[in-house]
C-alpha cells in the first residue's frame, strides 16, 4: 500500500485496529471491539472520575504518612517526655514541609526551611533576652516563684510583667512585619514564611513569662527540636517512601506533551472534516440542553486541547530547572532535556496557528459584514436574498468542495505527523515499543514500510512528509479548477512556459471584490498547508535529534549538574529576581498567577526630580530615599497590615486581665492563622477566608468520625487519621485552585486528634501545665473551628481596612505588564525578521551569533507573556469574590482584552514562524524563485520598517495608560496593515499570478499576510476596549452645534454652569 493512500483509520495507534478501537478480520471488515472485563471498566471509570493513578496515590500515601508517623511516635514514652505539650507541632511541621514534592524541589525547600527556622529561633532568643532584661529592670529581682503555667515540658513561667509584655509585643510586631514583607516580595518563600511565623507567634506568646534566660533557652531549644523533628520525618518520607525525582516529573510531562500534540493534530483534522458540511463563518452546535448555540464543537475541542497543551508547557517551564539541577542515575543529561523541550515547543507553535482558524473565519465574516448568528450551511444558492447572501453562500459551497478535495492529503499528513510523534515517544522510551510482527506477517510483508520505533522510520517519515509538499500542487490545481482556471496537466512542472485559460474575473482589477475574496481563500488554503507542512518538518527535526540520542538511551550513568549550573542555583536562592523564581513553595493560592521579571527598562525608571548622584554625599544621602521608598512599597504596606492584624489578637496576651484567658482558650492559633493567611488581594482573601473555614469544618467532622468510630481506641484513631489525611493531600495535588482547603484540613485534624492522643499519653495534669485548659474532643473541635474562623475574619477585615488592596488593582497592573511584554516581543520579532531578510543570523549553534541571541530573547519573552496571560485568565475569575462597592467591575471587558492579547501574541508568533521557514523553503526549489524571492524580501523589509515603530509605540502607550489608569492621548490610531498584495502587485503585476502560487515562498507570504492582518485587527480591538476602560484626553475646543467636528464627545462649552468658560473661550478664539 502506498503511503499517499493510507487513511487515518488504517494507521491508528494500535496496529490492525480501526480508529474506534475495533479489530479487522481477514476480509478487512471491522469487527466489534472485545468486551472489557468488569475490573477493566471499573478501573477506567475510577481513573476518569478521580484521576488517581498509581503515581498519584503514591504521593497521597507519602503525604499522609509523615504526620501519621509524627503523631504515632508520641505513643513512645521517651518521645512524649521529650516534647510534652508541643508534640502536635511536630505533625504540623511535617505537613508544611510538603513531602509530596519531587526530590529536587523538596531538598531546596527543606534547605530554606531549616535556615529560616534556625534564623527564627535566633531572633526569638534575642527577643526573649530583651524581655527577660525588661522584667529584671522593672522588678529589680528575679521575681516571684509563683507561676501562671508551664511553657512546655515543665518550663516554669513567672507572673505577669507589663514591661516584658510590651517588649514582646514590639518584637512580635517587627517579626511579623519582616516575615510578611519577605513573603510579599518573594512568593516562592511562602512555606518558610509560614513556618517562621508559627515559631515567632508561639515564642512571643510565652516570652514575657520567663524570668531567666535559662528557662527561655530551654523553651526555644524544645520548640526548635520539635520543628526540626517534623522536618526530619518529612525528609525520610520524601526520600525513602516511594521516592520520585524532578526528572521523573519532567519525563511524565514530556509524555503528556507528546500525547497532547498528537491529540491536537487529530482534533485539527476533525475540525477540518467538520467544515465540509457546515457554515464556517457562523458555526453552531447543540449544547447538553439540546439548544443550538454559537460555536463549533470540533473547534471548541481543538481549543480545549491547545489550552491544556499550553498549560502543560507553562508547567514544564517551571519544572525543567529543577530537573536540570538534580543529581541522578539516568540516561539523558540536562542539556538534552532542555533541547527536547525547545524542539517540542517548535512543534507546538504551528499547531497553535492551526487552532486560530476559527478566528480567521470570524474575521472574514466580520470584515464582510455577515450576520454570524445565521447559519447558511444548508441554504441553496437560489434562495439567497441579496447579493451579500449570494456571495456568502457561494463562499460556503466553494469551501465545502475545496475541503472535500483536501481531505485525503490532510488526513495523510496528519497520520504521518502522528506516527512521527509516536516514534519520538517510543525512541525516548516514554511509550512501549509495538509488538514484533509474527513470522506469518513478516513473510507477507516483505519489504513493507517501517513502523514507528523502527530504525529506518525517520527516513521513511521524511519521504512521506515531502510527498505532502508535492500534493500541494494537486491542491492548487483543485483550487484553480474550482474557480474555472484551466491548467495544462504538467503546468506546475514549468509554469513559466505553459499557458493556461484565465476566467473573466482574473481580468478584473487586483483590488476588485471577487479577486480579493478568492485571493483570501487561496491564502487560507496555503496557510493550512504551510502550517501542516511546518509541523511535519519540526517533527522530522525532533526525530533526527532523538535518533541521535540512541547511544545515551542505551545505558545509564551518573548525571551531575555542572559547576556553572550549580553556582546559578545557589545564587538564585539568595538573589532571585522577582518573578523568575518558581512557585514550587506556594502552598496557598495567594498569588493568582506567576509574576514575571519584565526587565530593567520596566523596573528602573528615571527620577524626574533627582539627577543621578555624583559625589559621596549624594550617594550616601540617596540611601535615605531608598529607605523611604521601601516603606512606601506595596510589600511594606502588606507587612504593616499583617502585623497590625496579628497584634489585634496578640494584645490580649500582653494585658494582665486577659493573659490567662488567652492561653487557656488557645487564642494564639487565631493569631497564627492571621499571620499565615492574609494575602495582598481582598478578593482572594475573601475566597481563602471561606475556603479555610470550610476546610476547618470538614476536618472537625472527620476528626469526630475518626475518634468515635473506633470508640477512641488509639490504634484505630491513628488508622482513620491516616486514611482521612489522604483527602487533604488529594486536594493539594489535583485541585491547586483550592489548596487552602486541603492544607487547613490536614492541620486541623492534626491539632484536634494529635492533641487528644497527646493528653491520653501524658495525662490531663501535664497537658494543662502550659496554661491551656483540657477539653474533650467533642468540645475542643468546635473551639478550634471558632478560633480559626475568628482569626480569619479579622484577617479579612484588615485586608480591606483602612483601604482595600483589591484584586481589581492587581488585575489592571498585570494587564499593563502583559501589554508591555507584547511590545517587547514585537520589538524582538521585528529585529528577528529584519536579520533573517538580510541573511545575517549566522551560525545558530553558536551562542555568540545574532540569530541565537534573538531566538533566546524571543523565546524568553514569549514564555513570560504566555505565563502572565495564563495568570490573568485565572485572576479574572477570582474577582467575583470581591464585595461590590459602587459600580460593578468591568470584568467582561478585561477578559476580552486578555483574550485579544493572547490572540495577538499567537499571530505574532506565526509571523516569526513563517520568517524562520523562509530560508528552508527557498532551498527546496531554487529554479525559478530567485526573482520572486528577491521582490518578496524587499517588500517585507519595507513593511517591517513601516509598521514596527508604530505598533511598539502603541502597545507601550496602552501599557502605560492601563498601568497608571491614565487616559490615552487623543487621536491615537492603529497603523494600517501594510498592503503586501497591492505593493507586490505594483512591483510586478505578474508576481501574484497563477504561475507563482506554487513558489516555495508563496505559502510563507500567505501566512505573513493573514497573520499580520489579524494582528492589526486584534490591536484595533484592544485599543477600542482600552479607550472604553481608561478614556481619552480631550483637548478639542469647538462649538457643540458644529456638526463638522465628530472626534470628541466632550467640549469646553458643554454643561449648564460653564458661562464663564464660554466667555473666556470666545475671547481666546
Amino acid at each position: 500500500m502506498s503511503s499517499s493512500s493510507r487513511d487515518k483509520s488504517e494507521t491508528a495507534e494500535a496496529n490492525g485496529r480501526t480508529e474506534d478501537g475495533s479489530n479487522r478480520n481477514d476480509d478487512g471488515n471491522a469487527t466489534p471491539p472485545p468486551k472489557q472485563s468488569l475490573l477493566s471498566r471499573v478501573k477506567t471509570l475510577w481513573l476518569a472520575k478521580t484521576g488517581i493513578d498509581k503515581r498519584t496515590y503514591m504521593q497521597m500515601f507519602k503525604g499522609a504518612l509523615a504526620p501519621t508517623i509524627a503523631i504515632s511516635a508520641y505513643q513512645a514514652t521517651s518521645y512524649a517526655d521529650t516534647f510534652t505539650t508541643i508534640g502536635y507541632l511536630v505533625g504540623i511541621t511535617s505537613i508544611l514541609a510538603l513531602p509530596i514534592q519531587p526530590r529536587a524541589k523538596f531538598i531546596q525547600t527543606m534547605l530554606i526551611n531549616i535556615l529560616a527556622t534556625c534564623l527564627g529561633a535566633a531572633v526569638a532568643l534575642l527577643a526573649m533576652y530583651c524581655c527577660v532584661q525588661a522584667r529584671l529592670h522593672s522588678e529589680g529581682s528575679t521575681g516571684s516563684a509563683s507561676t501562671s503555667g508551664d511553657a512546655a515540658g515543665g518550663i516554669t513561667t513567672s507572673p505577669y510583667n507589663s514591661s516584658a509584655s510590651a517588649v514582646a509585643g514590639v518584637w512580635l510586631f517587627v517579626e511579623i512585619y519582616t516575615i510578611s514583607v519577605v513573603r510579599a516580595k518573594r512568593p516562592q518563600f511562602t512555606i518558610p514564611s509560614i513556618i517562621t511565623a508559627i515559631f515567632a507567634n508561639v515564642s512571643m506568646v510565652y516570652a514575657p513569662q520567663f524570668s531567666s534566660m535559662t528557662l527561655a533557652e530551654a523553651f526555644a531549644k524544645k520548640l526548635l527540636s520539635g520543628f526540626l523533628t517534623g522536618f526530619s520525618i518529612a525528609t525520610g518520607c520524601s526520600l525513602l517512601i516511594f521516592p520520585f525525582s524532578s526528572r521523573q516529573v519532567i519525563f511524565a510531562e514530556m509524555t503528556g506533551y507528546i500525547a497532547g500534540l498528537r491529540g491536537a493534530v487529530k482534533a485539527n483534522l476533525d475540525y477540518m472534516h467538520s467544515l465540509e458540511d457546515t457554515d464556517m463563518f457562523a458555526p453552531h452546535r447543540v449544547n447538553t440542553a439540546g439548544d443550538e448555540v454559537p460555536g463549533s464543537k470540533e473547534a471548541e475541542a481543538f481549543k480545549a486541547k491547545m489550552r491544556g497543551l499550553q498549560a502543560l508547557h507553562a508547567k514544564s517551564t517551571l519544572d525543567l530547572p529543577f530537573a536540570k539541577r538534580e543529581v541522578a542515575w539516568g540516561k539523558l543529561g540536562p542539556d538534552d532535556l532542555q533541547k527536547l523541550f525547545r524542539m517540542l515547543r517548535l512543534v507546538m507553535l504551528p499547531t497553535l496557528g492551526l487552532s486560530c482558524m476559527p478566528e480567521v473565519f470570524a474575521r472574514i465574516a466580520d470584515g464582510r459584514g455577515w450576520d454570524r448568528t445565521k447559519n447558511f450551511a444548508d441554504v441553496p444558492l437560489s434562495e439567497a436574498q441579496d447579493e451579500g447572501e449570494k456571495i456568502r453562500v457561494e463562499s460556503i459551497l466553494e469551501w465545502h468542495e475545496l475541503l472535500k478535495r483536501l481531505r485525503e492529503p490532510f488526513s495523510s499528513v496528519t497520520t504521518t505527523i502522528d506516527e512521527g510523534l509516536e516514534h519520538v515517544a517510543i525512541t525516548l522510551q516514554l511509550a512501549p515499543r509495538p509488538k514484533d510482527r509474527s513470522a506469518e506477517d513478516a513473510a507477507e510483508a516483505t519489504g513493507a514500510d517501517p513502523r514507528p520505533g523502527d530504525k529506518g522510520f525517520a527516513a521513511y517519515f521524511n519521504q512521506r512528509s515531502m510527498k505532502f509538499l508535492e500534493s500541494k500542487k494537486e491542491m492548487l490545481r483543485a483550487w484553480c479548477a474550482l474557480h474555472d482556471i484551466e491548467l495544462p496537466v504538467s503546468f506546475f512542472d514549468d509554469p513559466f512556459t505553459k499557458d493556461f485559460v484565465a476566467p473573466p474575473w482574473m481580468n478584473h482589477s487586483s483590488l476588485s471584490k471577487d479577486r480579493k475574496r478568492l485571493r483570501r481563500q487561496l491564502f487560507l488554503c496555503l496557510y493550512m498547508e504551510f502550517l501542516l507542512f511546518n509541523i511535519g518538518r519540526r517533527v522530522y527535526d525532533l526525530m533526527l535529534y532523538v535518533d541521535g540520542l540512541s547511544g545515551k538511551l542505551s545505558k545509564t550513568r551518573l548525571i551531575v549538574p555542572g559547576v556553572k549550573r550549580s553556582r546559578k542555583w545557589a545564587m538564585s536562592l539568595i538573589t532571585s529576581r522577582d518573578g523568575e523564581a518558581h512557585d514550587d513553595q506556594q502552598i496557598d493560592t495567594e498569588q493568582s498567577g506567576p509574576t514575571v521579571y519584565l526587565g530593567e527598562a520596566y523596573q528602573r525608571r528615571r527620577d524626574p526630580e533627582h539627577l543621578p548622584p555624583q559625589n559621596h554625599w549624594e550617594r550616601s544621602s540617596d540611601i535615605l530615599r531608598k529607605i523611604a521608598h521601601f516603606f512606601a512599597s506595596p510589600a511594606s504596606s502588606f507587612g504593616f497590615r499583617v502585623a497590625c492584624a496579628t497584634m489585634s489578637i496578640a494584645i490580649v496576651a500582653y494585658l494582665r486581665e486577659t493573659q490567662s484567658f488567652f492561653t487557656t482558650e488557645r487564642l494564639f492559633w487565631s493569631q497564627i492563622m492571621i499571620s499565615i493567611s492574609m494575602s495582598p488581594s481582598s478578593g482572594q482573601s475573601l475566597r481563602n477566608f471561606l475556603l479555610r473555614i470550610f476546610g476547618t469544618f470538614i476536618a472537625m467532622l472527620l476528626s469526630w468520625i475518626a475518634y468515635y468510630i473506633v470508640d477512641g481506641k488509639t490504634a484505630g484513631v491513628l488508622v482513620f487519621y491516616f486514611i482521612f489525611l489522604h483527602f487533604g493531600v488529594y486536594i493539594v495535588i489535583k485541585y491547586p485552585q483550592i489548596i487552602p482547603v486541603g492544607m487547613i484540613s490536614q492541620v486541623t485534624m492534626t491539632l484536634i486528634l494529635g492533641y487528644e492522643l497527646q493528653v491520653r499519653k501524658i495525662g490531663i495534669q501535664t497537658a494543662e501545665s502550659n496554661g491551656q485548659a483540657y477539653y474533650p474532643i467533642y468540645i475542643l473541635a468546635p473551639i478550634r473551628l471558632a478560633t480559626v474562623s475568628g482569626g480569619l475574619f479579622l484577617a479579612w477585615i484588615w485586608t480591606i481596612f483602612p483601604y482595600p488592596t483589591t484584586e481589581h488593582f492587581q488585575l489592571r497592573q498585570n494587564m499593563g505588564r502583559s501589554l508591555y511584554l507584547l511590545a517587547n516581543y514585537y520589538t524582538v520579532l521585528h529585529e528577528t525578521v529584519r536579520i533573517r531578510l538580510r541573511g545575517g543570523e549566522g551560525d545558530m549553534s553558536s551562542k555568540d551569533s545574532p540569530g541565537y541571541k534573538l531566538d533566546k530573547a524571543r523565546t524568553k519573552v514569549f514564555s513570560k507573556c504566555s505565563m502572565l496571560l495564563a495568570g490573568l485568565r485565572a485572576q479574572a475569575e477570582f474577582v467575583k469574590f470581591d464585595i461590590p462597592v459602587g459600580g460593578k467591575f468591568p470584568r467582561a471587558r478585561y477578559q476580552k482584552i486578555i483574550a485579544l492579547a493572547q490572540s495577538t501574541l499567537d499571530f505574532m508568533s506565526l509571523i516569526s514562524l513563517a520568517s524562520a521557514a523562509f530560508p528552508e523553503l527557498q532551498q527546496l526549489d531554487d529554479q525559478h524563485s530567485s526573482e520572486w524571492v528577491a521582490h518578496f524580501r524587499k517588500l517585507l523589509g519595507q513593511a517591517n520598517n513601516a509598521t514596527s515603530e508604530s505598533i511598539t509605540t502603541l502597545l507601550s502607550l496602552l501599557s502605560a495608560s492601563v498601568t497608571s489608569a491614565s487616559p490615552l492621548p487623543p487621536y491615537l490610531r492603529v497603523p494600517e496593515p501594510y498592503a503586501l498584495v497591492e505593493r507586490l502587485d505594483a512591483i510586478d503585476s505578474d508576481l501574484l499570478s497563477v504561475r507563482h502560487i506554487a513558489e516555495p515562498g508563496y505559502s510563507q507570504f500567505a501566512v505573513i499576510q493573514l497573520a499580520s492582518r489579524c494582528m492589526i485587527d486584534d490591536l484595533a480591538e484592544i485599543l477600542r476596549e482600552v479607550k472604553e476602560l481608561v478614556g481619552v484626553m480631550d483637548f478639542s475646543y469647538h462649538s457643540t452645534n458644529d456638526s463638522s467636528r465628530t472626534d470628541s464627545d466632550e467640549t469646553l462649552t458643554n454643561g449648564k454652569n460653564d458661562g464663564a468658560q464660554q466667555d473666556n473661550g470666545t475671547k481666546q478664539d
